[in-house]
């Protein structure tokens, strides 16, 4: 379920190109939900989201098992608002973004 997507993801495409580490998995509203190629090191499975706002690009880090929670290090400017719309996100598109994930990696 991809929504209307404002200008202001397209400063965070841009971004991504620069940044060849960074793979895009879905833009759901304002977000952009991306994995760096250096997490495959990782054991647990997660996503980062990306956002920019008015020029700046915050990100925070979700754990998708064995629940999908908030990595609390790893929360950037986020309000808490913001944090469960994409908590929400995250749930309403759990088995896309773990394809997608899937996807990625191999």
């Amino acid at each position: 379920m991809i929504k209307e997507v404002s200008a202001n993801w397209v400063l965070i495409i841009k971004f991504e190109k620069a940044e060849k580490r960074l793979g895009k998995l879905l833009i759901l509203a304002k977000y952009i939900f991306v994995i760096y190629a250096t997490d495959i090191y990782e054991f647990r499975k997660h996503i980062h989201v990306a956002h920019n706002h008015k020029g700046a690009i915050t990100s925070c880090k979700f754990w998708l098992e064995p629940e999908i929670k908030l990595d609390e290090n790893k929360k950037g400017d986020f309000t808490a608002k913001e944090l469960l719309e994409i908590k929400n996100l995250i749930i309403e598109n759990q088995q896309l973004l773990l394809r997608q994930l899937e996807t990625f990696y191999n």
